[in-house]
């Protein structure tokens, strides 16, 4: 019998996990630069595209409301089923959408939610990553805008 309940933990345990698996940014290709965002980002006036990587109830609500309250410049929050299939030419034309910020989530052990940010130049195809980009949309938007 516990080897059983054991088994069945494991594969609800399994199960839960693939259930909440994130798609990944692709990399191919792409110039890894360990900044937060380039010099000239805070004086961009295209409309910045949001690509959250997760799935949760509310996402897009959230993520719109803390972009309207920490970035005030034009932005577009996609769905998360776009992240793997369209963020290409046909869906979001790099000329509208030249920057990309993409958002992965994950759990610490202590439950708390942790972000992690790239900011990606779609037409020179450079991704921006930086460990102390901060853990918070909040905090990340005030240290891309500086």
């Amino acid at each position: 019998m516990k080897k059983f309940t054991f088994s069945i933990i494991v594969f609800l345990l399994v199960s839960i996990n693939l259930s909440l698996a994130q798609s990944a940014l692709p990399m191919e290709d792409a110039k890894m630069v360990n900044e937060i965002a380039p010099n000239d980002f805070k004086n961009h006036e295209g409309t910045l595209l949001v690509m959250p990587a997760f799935k949760a109830i509310g996402t897009k609500k959230w993520l719109t409301k803390q972009f309207d309250k920490n970035y005030g410049k034009p932005f577009f929050v996609a769905d998360v089923s776009d992240v793997a299939s369209g963020y290409g030419d046909d869906k979001y034309p790099i000329e509208t959408y030249k920057y990309m910020v993409f958002i992965q989530s994950s759990k610490s052990f202590s439950g708390n939610t942790e972000y992690s940010f790239q900011l990606v130049d779609r037409s020179t195809n450079t991704v921006y990553y930086h460990h102390s980009s901060g853990n918070t949309v909040k905090r990340y938007l005030k240290k891309i805008m500086k």
